[in-house]
């Protein structure tokens, strides 16, 4: 049965849930004897880790890890679920319980940790979730706030009631409400260990910081100011100098906007938002300086053309100083959530490291979605629902990466354009992609070092064959094998890497570590890769897996994996579907053969094929086809083979 469901397909979830914790609770009293209660009750509280799994976690049902199990119950159960320490008492037991009967039905997916360590993770961690639940300070917001409200005798039954005792919180002074509701509450994403990436080179770095178009726009109004211009009683340039800025600086601001046939007048400096992040941007990073109500330029402003690279860290440190997000918001703004932002301002660094990881561009609707996942996990929103946050989180999250360009950090592609006519003033560049530039990999990699990341970089197999590489990259890390590939293609031109990558397929005898090979190359150019893989595909060694290759990127068609008057190298096409796309993809490939007498047919030659791969795809379709007839002539030439080889 299908296990794994995406974020929106919750017909799919509930009926799986629907199905599993009944079975799991017949399970638990026909298996484990437990009564009637006892299973009852652990079946609902293995439910809580289903609806996690599904809604916080990657939302594969019958996937289990060892960090899954730490990460439900002592992370999201202390904030999230409302439940006394001794009420809590049989959580951990009842999850080890659902993992043993997910092992025992066959449920248990590849990938997972073996069911006795998931067991003993369990029970490992019993004193420190029940601690951990009796904790204040790991409740998320909404918890802290209803454990508040119940303790102050509010009839969590009664919404009235609820609602009122809410108003009253939100009007408190922040003290009393920081009381009730801990930092923690606003807690971010732990540190994981990352995988190694490929940083520029120096050369590469010192340009990209140079070319930051904000160096650019502070060089030109600390020039602007000089010695002194004046500011108003409130602080902000006067309209005159904003009027003289905007043109000067190309902010985009819009000063005496029309809109329609009104005309709305400017009358502060303050209402032109590219403007005003800049001057507080500019004072924060040491450019300009404020004194006796002027604004001067300081020495480092005046002289920044001189040392653009060298101010660039600064200036970066001055914008996550005063909040990427917060310093384009005004707080009575029709934008304002000011904790949001807060909480956000400290997400950016979560944020870079998704277009840090892939060293390409990311959409920046994947980013949105991480954000307000976070949002929603730190905050109750009364008035709004989740997808009305989720588009005021991407919004914000615009507005942050737009900032982020400005500061030279990312480069943006593909946005959407305002309609013919109309003005760019105020036009949110929504869609497109993100990308780090190279000072924003480098800077990155130095904010995640500060932050307490393990952020290694790779290179360990730059001076090697692609044969080396496959082979010393560990099998279960992709991401760890992507960044050494990267790596190591940029120390060769494309060609060579096509190369030598096509000679690692054809010295690699197991399947999985050459449809690796095969995976690197699909990332290059197909003009350079392709004609290395069709050499391939002339090779009856390496026919198969050349062919599924090229079949995947459209350029055979589907029937070129078959040929009936040759099937020995069948059987390396059937392994590479087994390894890339399961049971499901090997049964389709085989049908290819035509009817279930041709596939028992094809079966009945295969099993004299000298292809290494032979006697583990025969297994796999006496084991999985759905067929009786074409699993038993696997089986059979399972055992023709093995009778076959002994007598040679």
């Amino acid at each position: 049965m299908r296990l794994a469901f995406g974020p929106d397909d919750d017909d799919g979830f509930y009926a799986a849930r629907n199905v599993l914790l009944p079975r799991f609770e017949r399970w638990l009293a026909d298996v484990r004897l437990e009564t009637a209660n006892a299973a009852t009750k652990m079946a609902g509280e293995a439910g809580l880790a289903l609806d996690w799994k599904w809604s916080y976690s990657d939302g594969h049902l019958g996937r289990w890890r060892t960090q899954d199990i730490a990460e439900f119950l002592v992370d999201w159960c202390p904030r999230k679920l409302s439940m006394s320490p001794d009420d809590c008492l049989s959580i951990p037991g009842a999850l080890a319980a659902w993992t043993a009967f997910l092992a025992s039905e066959g449920l248990l997916a590849g990938g997972s940790s073996p069911v006795a360590a998931l067991a003993e993770a369990a029970a490992g961690l019993q004193g420190e979730f029940v601690a951990a639940m009796g904790d204040s300070s790991n409740f998320g917001l909404a918890k802290s706030l209803f454990g508040a409200a119940d303790a102050a005798g509010v009839d969590m039954t009664d919404p009235q009631q609820l609602q009122d005792w809410i108003e009253a919180f939100n009007a408190s002074p922040e003290q009393d409400r920081r009381r009730i509701i801990p930092d923690t509450a606003l807690a971010l994403p732990a540190r994981p260990a990352l995988p190694p990436v490929v940083l520029p080179n120096d050369a590469e770095i010192t340009a990209s910081k140079e070319a930051a178009p904000i160096l650019a726009l502070f060089g030109a109004f600390a020039t602007y100011v000089g010695e002194g211009r004046k500011l108003t009683q409130t602080g902000n340039l006067t309209l005159a100098d904003a009027r003289a800025l905007v043109e000067l600086l190309g902010t985009g601001d819009a000063m005496d906007q029309q809109i329609g046939d009104r005309r709305f007048k400017t009358v502060s400096s303050a209402e032109l938002p590219q403007l005003r992040l800049i001057f507080a941007w500019a004072r924060k990073a040491g450019m300009v300086r404020v004194t006796h109500g002027r604004v001067i330029a300081t020495k480092k402003g005046a002289g920044l053309a001189k040392n653009l690279a060298g101010c660039f860290d600064g200036v970066v440190d001055a914008l996550l100083a005063i909040g990427p997000l917060a310093a384009q918001r005004q707080p009575e703004g029709w934008l304002a959530w000011p904790e949001v932002n807060k909480l956000l301002d400290r997400f950016v660094i979560h944020l870079l490291t998704g277009p840090y990881l892939a060293q390409r561009p990311v959409p920046i609707e994947n980013l949105i979605r991480v954000a307000a996942d976070a949002v929603l996990n730190a905050f109750e929103f009364q008035s709004l629902n989740d997808e009305q946050v989720a588009r005021r989180v991407g919004i914000d999250v615009v507005d942050i990466m737009d900032v982020f360009a400005l500061a030279g950090v990312v480069g943006r592609a593909g946005m959407l354009e305002p309609p013919d006519g109309e003005s760019t003033a105020g036009w949110r560049r929504h869609g497109g992609t993100v990308e780090l530039t190279a000072a924003g990999m480098a800077t990155t990699h130095r904010l995640l070092l500060e932050a307490g990341f393990d952020v290694p970089t790779a290179g360990q197999f730059t001076q090697s064959t692609a044969t080396e590489l496959i082979l010393g990259a560990a099998l279960d890390d992709l991401p760890m094998l992507w960044g050494e590939a990267e790596a190591w293609r940029r120390g060769r031109t494309p060609a060579q890497a096509a190369t030598d990558l096509a000679t690692a397929v054809r010295e690699l005898q197991d399947p999985a570590l050459r449809n690796l090979a095969l995976v690197v190359m699909g990332d290059m150019d197909l003009d350079v890769a392709a004609p290395e893989v069709r050499r391939l595909a002339t090779e009856p060694e390496t026919r198969g897996v050349a062919c599924c290759w090229l079949v995947d990127r459209g350029l055979e068609e589907p029937q070129a994996l078959f040929d009936p008057d040759d099937v020995s190298w069948f059987v390396d096409v059937l392994a590479q579907r087994l390894v890339t796309a399961g049971s499901e993809g090997l049964c389709e490939t085989l049908a290819l053969a035509g009817s279930i007498q041709a596939q028992i047919g094809v079966i009945g030659r295969l099993w004299r094929s000298p292809s290494s791969a032979t006697d583990s795809v025969l297994a796999a379709i006496g084991e999985v086809h759905p067929a009786k007839g074409v699993a038993k002539a696997a089986r059979k030439a399972g055992f023709q083979r093995r009778s076959w080889l002994g007598g040679l």
